[in-house]
């Protein structure tokens, strides 16, 4: 039923009245949903991802590889960049346990629970914000940065997909965003990021990077291109990047 939803999608949007009912439907479905549909109807600066759906430990060898190569002590330090719920700072905490962690969401929501699971946790040195960027951090001050499922929109994942992303995220945005990134990150650390919609390699940013873990995709998903411009039969597994100047 869902590959029939997807295959159809497109079709449905031109539908008059699709749009208010589908956020109709996302008000009622569940409190996820809810806030979702509430931040899309104003999309603030650096929204690309508006479904926080996540889970405890999605991507056990890319968390192992990085731990490997990063190491755990109290001066490490790793942001988790569109962290939702915290699924994704409460998993890294078993794999670094005394590492420092600051996890940034652009839904405040997401943040409210990141609070509330922190307030319960034994073991805390976490830090959550409401942020759609890495503007306010420090030049140089993270070891390992997680980009996972954020630099992607689910409406792009179709059957067919659109032909640009545009009208939904753009290449600037995701070029400007990753560059930020890049200016936290500490020589030598690592940046992650996992199921985009575009390529790190087209940034402007890459030469300044190589790459160090790659993994096939497990889902299928569009790739644009820096035009927006879909990229037909693009494969692109590079996941992991150390910054070496």
């Amino acid at each position: 039923m869902q590959a029939l939803l997807m295959r159809f999608k497109p079709s449905l949007r031109k539908v008059p009245g699709y749009g208010i009912a589908r956020f109709v439907y996302m008000l009622v479905k569940s409190m996820e949903s809810r806030h979702a549909a509430l931040l899309l109807l104003r999309p603030p600066k650096g929204l690309y991802q508006p479904y926080g759906t996540t889970s405890i430990d999605r991507y056990p060898e890319i968390f192992r590889f990085v731990r490997e190569s990063v190491g755990d002590s109290s001066a490490v330090r790793v942001l988790s960049f569109g962290c939702a719920t915290g699924e994704e700072v409460f998993t890294l905490r078993r794999y670094f346990p005394d590492a420092a962690f600051v996890g940034i969401d652009i839904n405040p929501w997401n943040i409210a629970v990141c609070c509330l699971r922190r307030f319960k946790a034994t073991k805390n040195k976490m830090t959550f914000a409401v942020a759609g960027s890495a503007a306010v951090e420090a030049e140089s001050s993270y070891d390992a940065i997680f980009a996972m499922a954020v630099f992607r929109h689910g409406d792009l994942n179709t059957s067919p997909p659109p032909a640009s992303s545009s009208q939904r995220i753009r290449f600037a945005e995701f070029e400007e965003s990753v560059a930020d990134l890049s200016r936290v990150l500490k020589p030598g650390g690592l940046l992650v990021i996992h199921h985009a919609m575009f390529r790190f390699r087209d940034t402007r940013v890459a030469h300044d990077f190589a790459t160090v873990f790659s993994v096939k995709r497990d889902e299928p998903a569009p790739l644009y291109g820096p035009d927006n411009c879909l990229l037909p039969d693009a494969e692109y597994p590079d996941v992991v990047f150390r910054k070496i100047r």
